[in-house]
């Protein structure tokens, strides 16, 4: 045989493929185990057609030796493409304008972020190329697509019974695939003693899951629901359960795996996310001529070096060897939270490099307000030459930003004739701050900003209304953008915490003024980042709020983290002992 079929033959596709290092063979039964190199792939094995009988002289009592793959398979990077293209979607039609949108949104993600670990969990230790597990990942390939379909009218304050009846069968659907991976695993590996009981407890984690789902299903009906909250608990028990049964079972254990690579890489596809999304709302800005300026190229270039520092502060910690395996595994249960305030800071992040540029925009009217003709007409009550004035200023306005509602034309002509039949100074000076604050929302509308739908549509809000309704939507925005700044940096020193080497724990280490300082410095600057919050209210958070210092702020306070984490701190330990 060529060496061309023989490489032909052995990439056939089997039904089910062993995940087993081991191949056990009836050839294998009378010659016993042997090493060959077959194009590079060391295994133990032997041709024959596998029936898996017992092989002579294997140990049975031991453990099974699964195949690890030290890097992401191309599967796994499939299975990415379909979560980031979820979430992208997910993130540009699910704008978070008020708390109802904002809670959806971390709901969704919960959804789809356990969704996408539980079955990672399993690729990690125990994916082996078969028609069976192609047919699988076809199944999970769809479970996403299904997430994508219900995620625009996924809202649980506002609920469609469809779309979470729909929502809970995919789901469904997802655990039960993922219990018969389990059990055909442990079917592999029936023959070795104390293996069955780990493979089943994860397997009727699945099905019970599976079980809630399906009951789930019934209880949504006509009126909003809160079974929708099970999806979540159920999440975490699943995860639970994984990780506690791999803590006490080696044979499904998490060591050799590419479990962190596999998190890593979800965290720089979210980064990714980020930066898509700002450099759209980028692409919004540059639409108008006179879209470039020094404060806007800074908050431009804040907005970009903050997921470059978060970059290096993650990365750069990430350890190459195996830390511990319980410590693993919280390590990447600890993801969640992480994944989940880093998805809202780059959010944030989008959010603001708009805010700031449409804020510039609407000092700029006040300053066009400003003339001789509109002053003149006010102090002499020319209400005619006042709204001919204005007229002029708000024509050149939108010439540059033109409004995406046809209202606001009418509301400016109402509000034009209003003025020019003004009989008071107090009824003018009323109808200009109306008309003032309508193009001001107008050029809010232009750059895609959006208030609540629920207040916005309504026929009854005034141009005042509207225009706090906007404020209120960035005030959220400036709370939950430095909260989750905080947190990621807090969670990220969490993170590190736990990739330490054992040494750095014992007595010796922990009086390191290095070790303290390198890590204590995550979670000083992360929680003076997120008290930032704190000042939404006063003068200072409207400062801050309006400046072109609201990214920088935060660019700060990560460049002090990660130069605290290059410092060549003293030797000297914190008792005195030691050199400088």
């Amino acid at each position: 045989m060529s060496r061309h079929e023989e490489r032909r033959r052995s990439s056939v596709l089997k039904l089910s493929a062993n995940p087993l290092v081991v191949r056990e063979t009836s050839i294998s039964a009378a010659l016993g185990s042997q090493t060959k190199n077959v194009f590079g792939l060391k295994t133990r094995d032997v041709e024959g057609q596998e029936n898996y009988l017992p092989v002579e002289g294997l140990d049975y009592t031991g453990l099974p030796e699964f195949q690890r793959h030290t890097e992401t398979t191309n599967i796994e990077l499939f299975y990415d493409l379909f979560f980031v293209a979820n979430l992208t979607t997910f993130s540009g039609i699910h704008e978070i304008n008020d708390r109802k949108t904002l809670t959806s949104y971390i709901g969704f993600f919960c959804v789809l972020w356990f969704t996408w670990c539980q079955v990672s969990l399993f690729d990690v230790r125990f994916v082996a190329d078969s028609v069976l597990e192609r047919a699988a990942k076809g199944v999970h390939l769809g479970v996403m697509v299904g997430l994508a379909i219900v995620a625009p009218n996924f809202q649980p304050e506002d609920q469609q019974k469809q779309v979470f009846q729909t929502m809970s069968l995919i789901l469904m659907v997802s655990r039960i695939v993922l219990g018969l991976q389990y059990l055909l695993v442990m079917w592999h590996v029936r023959k070795y003693q104390n293996t069955k009981v780990p493979f089943l407890l994860i397997a009727a984690s699945n099905f019970v899951a599976a079980a809630v789902y399906l009951g789930v299903t019934f209880a949504f009906g006509d009126k909003n629901s809160t079974a929708y909250r099970s999806f979540y608990v159920i999440a975490i028990f699943e995860i639970a359960t994984n990780i506690m049964v791999s803590s006490n079972w080696k044979a499904v254990t998490f060591k050799g795996t590419h479990l962190v690579q596999r998190m890593s890489l979800l965290t720089l596809i979210i980064l990714g996310e980020g930066v898509m999304t700002t450099v759209q709302k980028i692409t919004t800005i540059v639409y108008n001529e006179h879209a470039w300026d020094g404060p806007t190229i800074g908050t431009i270039i804040a907005a970009i070096s903050i997921v470059y520092l978060l970059y290096m502060l993650y990365f750069d910690a990430l350890p190459d060897y195996h830390f511990g395996s319980i410590r693993q595994q919280f390590w990447a249960f600890l993801h969640f939270p992480f994944h989940l305030f880093l998805v809202l800071l780059v959010e944030g992040i989008a959010q603001f490099v708009i805010w700031f540029k449409m804020n510039e925009v609407a000092t700029s009217l006040l300053v066009f307000l400003d003339i001789p003709e509109i002053q003149d007409g006010l102090e002499t009550n020319n209400w005619g030459a006042l709204a001919s004035a204005i007229n002029d200023t708000v024509q050149q306005i939108f010439d540059s930003y033109p409004p995406t509602d046809f209202n606001t034309y009418e509301m400016i002509n109402s509000s034009l004739t209003t003025l020019q039949e003004s009989t008071t100074k107090q009824q003018a000076e009323d109808t200009l701050l109306e008309l003032i604050y309508g193009v001001i929302h107008s050029i809010y509308q232009t750059y895609g900003f959006a208030a609540p739908e629920s207040n916005a549509g309504s026929t009854t809000l005034t141009a005042a209304d509207e225009l706090q309704n906007d404020y209120n939507v960035i005030g959220l925005v400036f709370v939950y953008f430095f909260v989750a700044a905080g947190l990621t940096l807090m969670l990220m020193g969490v993170l590190n915490l736990l990739t330490l080497p054992r040494s750095c724990f014992s007595k010796q280490g922990l009086r390191s003024p290095g070790l303290w300082a390198r890590h204590g410095i995550f979670f000083v600057v992360g929680a003076a980042i997120a008290g930032l919050a704190g000042l939404i209210n006063g003068e200072a958070g409207y400062n801050l709020s309006i400046s072109p210092w609201l990214l920088p702020v935060v660019v700060l306070g990560l460049v002090i983290v990660l130069v605290a984490q290059y410092v060549r701190w003293p030797q000297k330990t914190l008792t005195g002992e030691g050199k400088e």
